[in-house]
């Protein structure tokens, strides 16, 4: 799994597991979460966003959080 950097204040970086359909973004804060059963249009939708100057964190908003299972896995400083 490859990370993907996030030009925002909220999102540091993110990657996927295709295999499993996890989602792991950590934020700038430092911690880091997994999403779980994520299907992969939304993780490419949020590459996408990301990439053509979208920001992260709305999408995060609209498209993740609350929409799957998650858990803190850690936190990085």
């Amino acid at each position: 799994m490859t990370w993907v950097y996030a030009d925002s204040s909220a999102v540091e970086r993110f990657r996927y597991d295709k295999a499993t359909e996890t989602l792991v973004i950590q934020f700038k804060k430092g911690t880091v979460y997994q999403y779980f059963f994520v299907p992969y249009p939304v993780f490419a939708a949020f590459v996408s966003h990301v990439k053509s100057g979208g920001s992260a964190g709305q999408y995060f908003n609209e498209a993740i959080k609350d929409c799957y299972q998650y858990v803190q896995v850690g936190v990085n400083k």
